[in-house]
């Protein structure tokens, strides 16, 4: 609860001038709508006596001040309206700029453990729920406190011990409502946890919508959905539960405020010490009051449910192990290209250890090739390379340098990726290979020629413009491939890293794919890796990994010679190739 009451704070210092304008208008309305029952107090008195020109003056000139009153508090509403607009909306704003600005600092590692709906659903939520939680403070807690203690002061100069009895039973309704609602909070932490993860299941169906339709899994995932959804139900049905009993309590001490302050106001006519006046101004307030006290308590709880509702992703605030530059990094430039892995020593929190003092250098202009069986270490050594995660001891150098010493962002664009599945954005061709750069149209097809996908994009309904679907759907797997090189052709960086970038496609589209390639991996240094070794045969050099160990390394013809683990992949493969 802290990060949020920090961050939502943070949010109001921003927004200062405008939330004193609101504090202003709040508190000038309030003053003036709670002042107006003592002019009609004046009045009342006035029509139960006696006709006279000074009586008549009186209430007259009362009717005056309540019509300034009203002005004034119209007014103040206005104020409020021109202060409220950018702390609310404005504040929301911030919150979902700073929600994406802590997500993003978070390793790569903390999104392959959350599901991606899950976490919208969280950032959302923390961002609205200031709305919430600003609007209570403001509305409800500042206004009533102001209110009661105006209340408080007019019922004392009328009669004091009608005061006593009102200040003791607000502090008994206060004690309740916030006690109870503190007490609900668990429950609507559950709730709010809960709804999280039907976010998650919902995009987790919806993102693999092709393998649900393919597999006919329909029925299955709507269960899962089901299931989600009747848990978060059967956690609401008790939260709401709670929240009635709330309601039905604080109705009792509504109605006994008023019976009793009702009781003692006969009882005074009784003794002939109360005036009508005096009965239109406690009613006047009392209607007033009890109406923002039953809007307070419900509230109050609508107040803690958004404080659950933000508390998922305050979690997420709290997270200090996020991807940040070391004190000593700074934007270093990679002129050559060489990549020396030295005495890497890794493992995966839970794991075994996956490399103990490895050690691997890559020239600079240096193709290799990386292969072995799944989990050997291949594409764990990329994650290394972009620091995707980061090994517990040893060093990784560009040019010599520690990629420690590199800040993140001037190490990763100078390192070009082309994955076994391109991530495309869902957006156009054009934004799609430019990635935020300003490219002419010259440049920008010179680049897609190069990657040989300037010929499929002229098909396109609306060619370079063509919206390509999310994570590019609309696309085939060699059409986002070829995609994804031209946009490493134009990002020009001097190291290569394709993984496993040709395994899912046809042979024609594979030949296609490959020139384009070579075209990239000119004058680059370049790790590949690859199960489909017909892709490597032109490689510098070929490192065979098993369990985190380089076990043979040189040509293609050299490790055919050794006729050993890579001998016996090479067997394995073209058999499969030939129907052996």
């Amino acid at each position: 609860m802290h990060v949020i009451f920090k961050e939502y704070s943070k949010v109001v210092w921003q927004k200062k001038w405008y939330f004193l304008l609101c504090i202003i208008g709040l508190s000038s309305a309030t003053v003036l709508s709670f002042y107006v029952p003592v002019l009609y107090k004046n009045i009342a008195n006035g029509l139960a006596s006696e006709y006279s020109a000074a009586t008549h003056s009186m209430m007259l000139h009362n009717l005056g001040m309540i019509a300034v009153f009203y002005a004034g508090v119209w007014l103040s509403w206005r104020v409020l309206e021109i202060g409220i607009i950018p702390v609310d909306g404005g504040g929301v704003n911030l919150l979902e700029k700073r929600c994406l600005d802590v997500l993003k600092k978070q390793q790569y590692i903390f999104f392959e453990n959350s599901f991606s709906g899950s976490l919208i659903k969280q950032a959302n939520r923390f961002s609205r729920s200031f709305e919430i939680i600003m609007d209570w403070c403001l509305f409800h807690l500042f206004q009533n406190i102001l209110a009661i203690s105006i209340a408080f002061i007019l019922f004392y100069q009328q009669q004091p011990l009608f005061a006593l009895y009102f200040l003791a039973w607000v502090v008994v309704y206060l004690i309740w409502n916030i006690g109870f609602s503190w007490w609900k909070l668990k429950f609507d932490e559950v709730v709010a946890k809960a709804d999280s993860k039907v976010g998650g299941v919902y995009s987790d169906a919806i993102s693999n919508i092709f393998i649900v339709k393919s597999f006919v899994l329909e029925d299955k995932e709507q269960q899962r959905v089901d299931q989600a959804s009747d848990y978060v139900y059967r956690r609401k049905k008790i939260a709401w539960i709670l929240m009635f009993i709330s309601f039905s309590v604080q109705g009792l001490m509504i109605f006994f405020i008023e019976l009793l302050l009702m009781y003692l106001m006969i009882g005074k006519w009784q003794e002939g010490d109360f005036q009508v006046g005096e009965f239109v101004l406690f009613q006047s307030i009392l209607l007033m009051l009890i109406q923002r006290l039953w809007e307070f308590g419900r509230n109050l709880l609508n107040f803690f449910t958004a404080l659950a509702d933000a508390m998922e992703m305050s979690e997420v605030f709290k997270n200090a192990d996020l991807e940040i530059d070391t004190p000593q990094a700074q934007a270093q430039t990679i002129s050559r290209g060489q990549v020396s892995f030295k005495g890497i020593n890794f493992v995966y929190e839970g794991h075994q250890p996956l490399f103990k003092d490895f050690s691997l250098h890559i020239k600079a202009g240096e193709k290799v090739a990386l292969v072995g069986q799944s989990g050997s270490g291949k594409t764990s050594l990329t994650r290394l390379l972009f620091r995707f995660v980061d090994a517990q001891s040893g060093e990784i150098l560009f040019d010599g340098i520690n990629s420690r010493d590199f800040t993140l962002a001037s190490l990763r664009q100078q390192i070009s990726l082309i994955p076994q599945q391109p991530e495309l954005f869902h957006r156009s061709v054009r934004d799609n290979i430019v990635m935020g750069t300003d490219v002419s149209d010259v440049e920008l097809q010179a680049v897609a020629a190069k990657a040989q996908s300037l010929e499929f994009i002229q098909q396109l309904p609306q060619q370079f413009e063509t919206k390509v679907g999310e994570r590019g759907v609309k696309l085939s797997g060699g059409e986002k491939q070829r995609i994804a090189i031209a946009r490493a052709l134009l990002e020009d960086a001097p190291i290569v890293v394709l993984d496993e970038a040709t395994s899912a496609l046809d042979s024609l589209t594979e030949q296609q794919v490959q020139v384009a390639i070579f075209e990239l991996l000119k004058h680059k240094t370049a790790l590949v890796i690859a199960h489909r070794l017909s892709t490597i045969l032109r490689m510098d050099r070929i490192i065979v990994l098993e369990q985190g160990r380089i076990i043979e390394q040189g040509t293609h013809q050299q490790l055919l010679t050794l006729e050993g683990r890579y001998y016996q992949m090479w067997q394995h493969q073209q058999g499969e190739f030939l129907g052996m």
